[in-house]
C-alpha cells in the first residue's frame, strides 16, 4: 500500500471517518429533516453558525493541520439549545464546518475530515440527549452529562487519534494536548446554552452571537483579500490580548449593574480605548471606541436608557425593553438612537454607534489576517514547522 492509499485510501482513518460522517448525515436527513416543521427563529441557527466558525478559528486546528477538531463551546451549546430540533444542529454543522476550515486555508481533505467529525458529534450527541430525555430537571442533567461524554469521545479523543495517526506521533502527548481544558470548556458550553434560554442573560448571549457574525464577516473579507489565518496568531499582535479580554468581561458585567454604572463603565472604557488607539494608530480600535462612545453618550443623556424609534419596536424587545425608551421630540442626541432595522431574518434594531462597532470588529479581524509577517519570519517559520508533519503524513 503506497502513501496516498494510506492517507486518503479506502482503508485510511480519514476515509473511515468520512464514511461514518456521511452515514450519520443520511440518518439525520431521514429521521429529522424529512419530518421537520419550520423553525420560527432562523436568526438563532444562523447565529450558531457564526459562533461555531469563530470558535473553531480561535480554538480549533490551525491552518497547516491535517486533522479536524470540534468547536470547543459553540457546537455543544447548539445541541442543547436545539434539542427539540436536532435537524438545526446538523444544519449548523454542514454549513459551519467546511466554511470554517476553508477560511483557515486548510486542504480539502482536512475540510472533509472536520465536517465528518462535526456531523458525527452533532448526530450522536443529539441522539444521546434525546434517548436519555430532558422533560424534567433530573433527566436534563443526566442527558447533559451523557452529551458531554459523547462530545469528549468524538472531540478530544477522536482528534488525538487522527492526529497521531496522520503525523506518526505517539498518542499520549497528543491526547494530553487535546484534552487540556476540555471539561472546563464543555461546562462553559452548557452555560452558554442556559444563558441563551435565560431571560436575564439573553442580552449578553445575543451580543456574543452578534459579535461572532461580525467576526465571520471580517474573516471572509480577509480571506477574499488574500489574508491568512496564521497571521492572526503570529507574534506582535497590535491589540494586547489580556486587556482586551478584561475589557470584554467588564462590558458583560456592566450590563447587569444598576445605573449609572451600566453606562459609566462602558463610557470610560471607550474613552481609554479611543485615546490609546489613536496614540498607537490602530484605526479599527479607534472606530470601535467611537461607536461605543456614541452609544454610551446617548444613554447617559437619556437617564441611562437607549432611545428607540417606534413604540412597536419596544414591544418586540421583550425582556430587554426596560433598557430602552421611545424616542420623542425632547430626546437628547436623537440622531444617535436605535433607528436602523436589521435585515431579515435578524430581529432588532441598531444605532449609528452599533454600526461603527460592527465595522470596527470586521475591520480588525481582516487587518489581522492581512498584516505582513515581520521580515517574512513568521510565514517561513510556519512552513518550517509544517514540513516534518507533511513528511510524516506522506510516510504514514
Amino acid at each position: 500500500m503506497d502513501a496516498h492509499d494510506r492517507v486518503i485510501g479506502l482503508r485510511s482513518i480519514r476515509a473511515r471517518l468520512w464514511a461514518a460522517g456521511l452515514a450519520a448525515l443520511l440518518v439525520a436527513i431521514v429521521a429529522w429533516f424529512l419530518p421537520a416543521q419550520p423553525y420560527q427563529a432562523p436568526w438563532a441557527w444562523i447565529s450558531f453558525i457564526g459562533m461555531c466558525i469563530v470558535d473553531d478559528f480561535l480554538l480549533g486546528s490551525r491552518e497547516d493541520a491535517t486533522w479536524g477538531e470540534l468547536p470547543k463551546i459553540a457546537l455543544l451549546a447548539a445541541v442543547i439549545v436545539f434539542r427539540r430540533h436536532p435537524e438545526l444542529t446538523v444544519l449548523v454543522v454542514v454549513v459551519a464546518a467546511p466554511l470554517g476550515s476553508l477560511l483557515k486555508g486548510q486542504s480539502w481533505q482536512t475540510q472533509l475530515t472536520a465536517t465528518a467529525q462535526w456531523v458525527l458529534a452533532a448526530v450522536i450527541g443529539a441522539t444521546a440527549l434525546r434517548l436519555v430525555g430532558f422533560g424534567d430537571t433530573p433527566h436534563f442533567v443526566a442527558a447533559t452529562a451523557a452529551l458531554m461524554v459523547v462530545y469528549f469521545v468524538l472531540g478530544p479523543l477522536l482528534s488525538a487519534v487522527v492526529e497521531a495517526r496522520l503525523t506518526a506521533t505517539d498518542f499520549a502527548p497528543v491526547f494530553a494536548a487535546h484534552r487540556k481544558l476540555a471539561i472546563s470548556l464543555e461546562l462553559t458550553a452548557v452555560g452558554l446554552a442556559l444563558a441563551w434560554r435565560t431571560p436575564s442573560l439573553e442580552t449578553a448571549a445575543l451580543k456574543v452571537a452578534d459579535g461572532a457574525l461580525v467576526a465571520v464577516a471580517g474573516l471572509f473579507a480577509g480571506y477574499l483579500l488574500g489574508g491568512r489565518s496564521s497571521r492572526v496568531f503570529a507574534g506582535g499582535a497590535p491589540v494586547p490580548l489580556r486587556p482586551l479580554l478584561a475589557a470584554g468581561a467588564l462590558l458583560l458585567i456592566s450590563g447587569q449593574l444598576p445605573l449609572p454604572l451600566s453606562w459609566l463603565i462602558p463610557l470610560g472604557l471607550a474613552v481609554v480605548a479611543g485615546i490609546w488607539s489613536v496614540w498607537r494608530r490602530i484605526w479599527p480600535v479607534a472606530c470601535g471606541a467611537l461607536g461605543a462612545y456614541c452609544n454610551e453618550i446617548v444613554r447617559a443623556a437619556n437617564d441611562g436608557r437607549m432611545p428607540v424609534d417606534g413604540q412597536g419596536v419596544i414591544a418586540d424587545l421583550g425582556n430587554r425593553a426596560n433598557a430602552y425608551v421611545v424616542a420623542e421630540a425632547h430626546t437628547n442626541f436623537a440622531w444617535l438612537d436605535d433607528r436602523f432595522h436589521l435585515p431579515a431574518p435578524f430581529p432588532g434594531i441598531a444605532s449609528a454607534g452599533d454600526i461603527l462597532i460592527a465595522i470596527a470588529m470586521a475591520w480588525l479581524v481582516a487587518s489581522l489576517m492581512l498584516r505582513r509577517p515581520t521580515e517574512g519570519v513568521s510565514e517561513q517559520a510556519t512552513g518550517d514547522a509544517t514540513a516534518p508533519a507533511a513528511e510524516a503524513e506522506a510516510a504514514a
